[in-house]
């Protein structure tokens, strides 16, 4: 159910079912330029996040993307470095970002990457192979890969491991009683390059003492003059001395060291067997991690076709109408977001949006293992309305879709998203109202236009006029949308929420006769804070009296550690937020 399609009474009664709102809301998804979303953010979502991913434009005449390409390399990097400078104040202290980019600009983020987040904290480049089939000409290679960069905010983060791959599944054939699966592997060092070699790790090479079924390790003792083992003890009869040597005579070493094989052999994790040729090997066994495995630095899945499980899965989903060019394969933006340890319940943010492929594979993350991930998505493209939010939609409503029809509905999920927009630059322009006075007048002409610009414009709709908040529900922008000017209503409760960083628990409606009042209730910097709204405009001292009484009368404020409201009260504990409100929009 989308509330866009409602009139404002349901919504108010139907977000008033939540208690804990915020909290409850599994995305965000911001229509507007990234740089001015992300500093809309960082009061509310300071240190939250615990990954970014971005796919940004790769300055290349191959990506005709919305963004403008072929930017002289330092203004890309000042693009990048902006918005990334910016971003950083809301990841936490154990967080990961991970920045898609090609070869082209590969140098230039990678060294802007080591600048911003220290060199000692880049957990690695990967090479995706994300289009195998890659035209070559005579002049120039095919670019079939990638990168994925991805850089820690400290030294000691722990990077994420990757689900195994079918392949490699199957090199663990055998299950034991408890359920786990496992291969065997030789416990002699075979390889382990020079390491390998007894002289260079002699404290790996000592004898095992072998019978048809069981594995005995001798008492020895390490003599550090002639850097070998001493035996102290003596065979049984029907036991073999076995040593770590190949069949050409090479004298290699065991993989673990006496004290670990103690502990197999006392979990009965070794066994001894014979190979072709009647010649005594010690056999282990060798776990699958179940967690996965650790990602290398070239990754080559078919999985991460940006044609196949790009484009193709897009086009399932929304239908050949719906093109969108160069959409990233999900499971390459699932195995990235692994990667980055988020999870069950962390937040991912992307503010290169696209076509919604990070909010996509989150949404699957969760679906695979029951998680509470969440998202915020920027993105300021028009297909914000016709790709983007229909694709989170359908992915949230199926898993598989096919000719835009979902092939299952078994695997709905439960998911509130909020989606919003922020004005554009060219918004802000068009709001702007001079107010000629007596005073620009008298001023040199050179001086004019900055004295209009500082003083002239000052109660313009785009700088917030506080006049206007004695009637908040009715405040209004001039939008030009589809070549035509709109007046359109704007939603001065949440951008304040946002600007004051607070984190909403409960948004109320209440009525008194014909006043609406609209009451958020939230958390602070761990300060419960209560914002009460309502048209004032006209009142006189008895309404004022009125709204005291009925603020009482409801008990609105009860236990808030500060109390907002818009214009004024009388209420002792209340702060007019008028001033606060358009302080924290141009500090």
């Amino acid at each position: 159910m989308d509330t866009w399609h409602f009139d404002s009474e349901f919504k108010d009664r139907f977000l008033s079912h939540f208690g804990d709102l915020d909290n409850e809301t599994d995305g965000l998804l911001i229509h507007g330029e990234n740089f001015q979303a992300l500093n809309l953010l960082t009061e509310k979502y300071c240190e939250s996040v615990k990954a970014i991913y971005i796919d940004p434009p790769y300055n290349t005449k191959g990506s005709p993307i919305l963004y403008k390409n072929e930017y002289k390399d330092s203004a890309w990097m000042s693009l990048l470095a902006d918005r990334i400078s910016v971003s950083r104040i809301l990841l936490s202290s154990n967080s990961t970002l991970c920045a898609a980019i090609d070869e082209v600009e590969a140098p230039y983020l990678w060294h802007l990457l080591q600048n911003l987040f220290g060199k000692e904290n880049e957990l690695g480049i990967a090479a995706v192979c994300t289009n195998i089939s890659g035209v070559a000409t005579p002049k120039k290679l095919g670019a079939a890969h990638e990168y994925a960069m991805f850089f820690g905010m400290t030294s000691d983060i722990k990077i994420g491991r990757l689900e195994w791959t079918e392949k490699q599944l199957k090199n663990y054939k055998e299950i034991d009683a408890k359920g786990h699966r496992f291969k065997w592997v030789n416990l002699r060092n075979d390889a382990g390059g020079p390491n390998k070699l007894r002289e260079n790790s002699p404290r790996l090479f000592y004898p095992l003492f072998v019978n048809a079924d069981t594995i005995r390790i001798p008492n020895m003792q390490w003599d550090e003059d002639t850097r070998q083992w001493q035996l102290l003890d003596t065979l049984n009869p029907d036991e073999i001395k076995v040593l770590p040597i190949q069949t050409n005579g090479t004298e290699v070493t065991w993989g673990y060291s006496v004290e670990n094989v103690k502990e197999m052999v006392a979990t009965s994790e070794l066994y001894p067997s014979k190979d072709r040729n009647g010649n005594i090997r010690i056999r282990m066994k060798w776990y699958l991690k179940e967690e996965g495995i650790l990602p290398k630095t070239w990754w080559d899945r078919n999985l991460y076709s940006a044609g196949i499980y790009g484009t193709s899965i897009l086009s399932d989903m929304l239908g050949d109408n719906f093109a969108f060019p160069y959409p990233k394969s999900i499971y390459l933006v699932e195995d990235c977001l692994r990667v980055t340890s988020l999870g069950k319940n962390d937040a991912v943010l992307d503010y290169f949006g696209g076509s919604g492929t990070t909010a996509h594979a989150t949404i699957n993350l969760n679906r695979a293992d029951g998680g509470n991930r969440k998202y915020i998505l920027v993105e300021m493209g028009h297909h914000f309305d016709a790709v983007l939010k229909p694709r989170i939609k359908k992915a949230i409503y199926a898993e598989k879709w096919k000719d835009a029809k979902p092939v299952s509905r078994e695997s709905r999920l439960s998911h509130i998203f909020k989606y919003q927009r922020i004005e554009s630059y060219e918004d802000a322009l068009n709001n702007i109202e001079f107010n000629e006075t007596e005073d620009q007048n008298l001023l040199p002409d050179e001086h004019q236009l900055s004295y209009m610009l500082e003083s002239g414009t000052r109660e313009s709709p785009t700088l917030l006029n506080i006049s206007e908040l004695q009637a908040p529900f009715s405040y209004q922008l001039k939008i030009v949308k589809d070549m035509q000017t709109q007046q359109l209503d704007v939603d001065l409760p949440e951008t304040f929420n946002y600007l004051l960083g607070l984190s909403v628990q409960t948004r109320q409606c209440l009525k008194d006769g014909e006043r609406r009042y609209l009451v958020y209730r939230g958390t602070v910097r761990q300060k419960t804070v209560v914002i009460i709204w309502r048209e004032t405009a006209g009142w006189k001292q008895q309404d004022f009296e009125q709204d005291y009484n009925f603020i009482q009368e409801h008990n609105l404020i009860e236990g808030a550690n500060e109390v907002y409201v818009n214009s004024d009260s009388n209420v002792p504990e209340a702060k007019s937020l008028d001033p606060l409100f358009k302080r924290l929009m141009f500090q």
